[in-house]
């Protein structure tokens, strides 16, 4: 079997070659020093999931993922951010401009290499007949990942659309935090994952402002997507 294509951008040697020595098990391995060869190798490429460092020479990763999921050839690469840079502000600047998850240094490679799956078996589970969830206003087409509100296409992160989709799945049922990790990160349970949850959602009552009336936040529980 064909090994996935792993993208590596990060600037200290010695993770870099961590990262190239643990990955290269499972996968097949690129590792690039800064964000502008990335890219490049990104576009030309096409590996299945970028790892990216934030803190970069020449080009930082916030503004190299901005780059990636604006351009056609890469949006649809799975983004997985990995820095020392861990606050919520961090994680939501991150996250809000499409990458799909993020770990903060340090960090368990065992862990790492479990997001990695997850990513890589959702972009396998795709279907030659479309599934289609649809709710008033909003479509969702399982197989394609395409979302769409009164007929206007939106750019939505798979993780985004993950949690919209386990909401939409279950609509006028509370869905636990901690079962919206079993379901889109597949048992990786680190403490910040319950965070980046509140950080995805705020994303979607961003992108698609009128889902807030229907997106319900139950405290102390989760969430409720409400008709």
């Amino acid at each position: 079997m064909e090994k996935a294509r792993i993208l590596v951008i990060e600037d200290n040697q010695d993770t870099r070659q961590f990262l190239e020595t643990v990955l290269a098990r499972e996968f097949e391995v690129i590792c690039t020093e800064n964000a502008v060869l990335g890219i490049d190798y990104a576009r030309n490429k096409r590996p299945d999931l970028i790892v990216l460092d934030i803190m970069l020479p020449i080009l930082n990763g916030f503004d190299a993922c901005n780059l990636l999921k604006r351009d056609e050839a890469t949006k649809n690469i799975p983004i997985i951010f990995l820095s020392a840079k861990n606050t919520v502000g961090d994680i939501t600047q991150g996250l809000g401009l499409g990458a799909d998850d993020y770990l903060a240094k340090p960090f368990d490679y065992k862990e790492l290499v479990a997001r990695i799956k997850v990513r890589l078996r959702e972009k396998a589970t795709y279907q030659s007949e479309p599934r289609v969830l649809t709710h008033g206003d909003l479509k969702l087409v399982l197989d394609t990942r395409d979302v769409s509100f009164e007929g206007k296409p939106i750019d939505l992160t798979q993780t985004e659309f993950d949690i919209l989709r386990m909401l939409v799945q279950r609509i006028g049922q509370v869905v636990p935090r901690d079962e919206i990790i079993r379901d889109v990160w597949k048992g990786t349970t680190e403490a910040a994952q319950k965070r980046t949850i509140d950080v995805h959602i705020r994303a979607l009552r961003k992108k698609i402002p009128p889902l807030t009336r229907h997106i319900l936040s139950v405290y102390g529980v989760g969430y409720k997507y409400e008709r």
